[in-house]
């Protein structure tokens, strides 16, 4: 079964009953959760706040535990090792796959779906861990890169149909500092349109926002300048590359330590009356 290089599309409908009132769009990714090296006390507390939250939705980007690199699947795969081995394989895969998807089953029906990482477990018969996390969740299997359309649905009498654009991606390495990690996502935007730009993968949390220009057609059969607000951001994770008597690769490469959790996107559907014009936008922060 192909896993590797998989891009998707995605249309995940939300609705709303209030303008002004915002909606949260929660990336969380990079949780190795059977590491050492996993920051268990936090993922709890993300987990506990996250089950409390309002209106609240969830993209999962990758990595959620630690099973196994590409290099390692390569020796775990071999069909030179004994059947028993395999099934002994398949039992801890599905054990772990069961365990975070307790962890998470708070979020079936507002997760728009799971990226697939590069850190996860192939059953014997092609499907992935995190496929099969998706299986469990109910939600749609998103590959390794993805192009989700939100749908904003007002559930009152105003009937305007509103959307944001989000394309994310497990992730690329890239600089040491943060502005070279966020260079990488911005880079994303050269080759679409889209209103949110996200990454994982290199553990860096962090998002800031750009602003376009774009013309949009006035009532009088004019136009007027726009200003369209994107979000780019690296998605971050509860891995920690540093703890007393644990080996980690971030050691060996002197590399920093990065802040551990997730980024939150808020997005507030908003109907403002300018200049005797109805407009109907959706509002767009975030934040660490």
């Amino acid at each position: 079964m192909q896993t590797t290089g998989i891009f998707t599309t995605h249309v995940f409908n939300i609705p709303f009953s209030k303008f002004g009132e915002p909606i949260y769009l929660i990336p969380f990714g990079d949780i190795h959760r059977s590491s050492p090296a996993c920051h268990e006390e936090y993922w709890k507390e993300f987990l506990g706040w996250a089950k409390k939250k309002p209106r609240c939705y969830f993209l999962g980007m990758g990595d959620y535990d630690d099973l196994g690199s590409a290099s390692e699947r390569l020796i775990l795969t071999d069909k030179r090792l004994h059947n028993s081995t395999h099934q002994t394989l398949e039992v801890l895969y599905l054990k772990h796959t069961n365990k975070f998807a307790k962890d998470i089953v708070f979020m079936r029906g507002r997760l728009l779906g799971l990226i697939e990482g590069n850190h996860y477990g192939e059953f014997q018969n092609g499907a992935t861990t995190t496929q099969k996390l998706c299986e469990l969740m109910g939600c749609k299997y998103l590959g390794v890169s993805t192009f989700i359309r939100l749908r904003f649905l007002p559930q009152t009498k105003h009937h305007t149909r509103l959307s944001v654009d989000v394309w994310a991606h497990h992730g690329r390495g890239a600089s040491r500092l943060m502005g070279g990690s966020l260079n990488r996502v911005e880079q994303m935007a050269e080759a679409a349109e889209a209103d949110i730009f996200l990454m994982g993968h290199d553990h860096k949390k962090s998002i800031a926002p750009t602003v376009r220009f774009q013309l949009m057609s006035s009532p009088n059969n004019g136009v007027k300048l726009h200003a369209r607000k994107i979000l780019i951001g690296r998605t971050g994770s509860f891995l920690k590359g540093y703890e007393q008597g644990v080996a980690s690769y971030i050691v060996d490469n002197a590399m920093k330590p990065c802040d551990i959790g997730v980024i939150k996107i808020e997005m507030t559907p908003q109907r403002d009356c300018r200049n005797g014009e109805d407009i109907c936008h959706i509002d767009l922060h975030g934040s660490i």
